[in-house]
Order: C-alpha cells, then structure tokens, then sequence
C-alpha cells in the first residue's frame, strides 16, 4: 500500500505537467498556414472563379498586393515534420479589377532547386 502511495504521489505532478494527451507528440508535424491541394487548384477555374468564392473556400489571404488593376492573393502554407520532406508553398491567385481569377500558381520556395546550403537541401529531400 505505501508502495502504491508512493508511486501516485510520484506520478501526479507528471500529470498535471501535460494538459492533454494530443498536446504532446513528439513525432507530430508543425502546421501553418493554408493548405491548399491540387484538387482545389483544378477547382478554381480562370475566367469564372471570382475573389468572394476563393475567401469562402480558403479564408483570408495571408497577403494581398495591388499591382496596378491586378490584385493578388497569396496563401502560405508550411508542415515541418519530424521525419521525412518539409512543406514550404504559396498558392498565388490573381484578379482582375472585376474581381475575377485571371491566374493562379503555387510554388514551394525553392522550385525544386537546391538551395546550396547542405542542411536545408536534405531537410527538403535533396
């Protein structure tokens, strides 16, 4: 019984240090941004999607620009995982003064490149 007592008051503070199972995961990934999938690029259609559709399905850009009548979105979206290849995009939509899609693009930092720096070369799989 003094064993049993002495193992509860050891294990309580542990407890009480991590809130929520899901709170701590070493192997989970850092997330943030918008993801935005192939799909959902082949679903946005130049020439008809318009500015007020692409806010509903993806919230509020994380930037805007005004390059003379052409207004651009940008959506970022980064996933670092503990193992395997990083995720750094932009997805870039463009809109012309009636606020309909003209363009749309999605990079992912590097174009595929190296970098030239060895440790973000193998953090991005090259």
């Amino acid at each position: 019984m003094r064993a049993l007592t002495l193992a509860l008051m050891l294990a309580a503070p542990l407890t009480l240090s991590v809130p929520a199972a899901h709170a701590f995961n070493p192997f989970g990934a850092y997330v943030t941004g918008t993801e935005i999938t192939p799909a959902q690029m082949d679903a946005a259609e130049i020439g008809k999607t318009t500015q007020k559709q692409v806010s509903e399905a993806f919230g509020a850009p994380n930037r805007r620009e005004q390059l003379g009548d052409t207004q651009v979105w940008y959506y970022d979206f980064t996933k670092i995982k503990s193992f395997g290849k990083n995720i750094n995009e932009s997805t870039v939509f463009e809109f012309n003064k009636a606020g309909v899609l003209t363009a749309k693009s999605k990079s992912n930092g590097t174009g595929g490149a190296k970098t030239g720096n060895p440790l973000l070369d193998a953090a991005n799989g090259k």
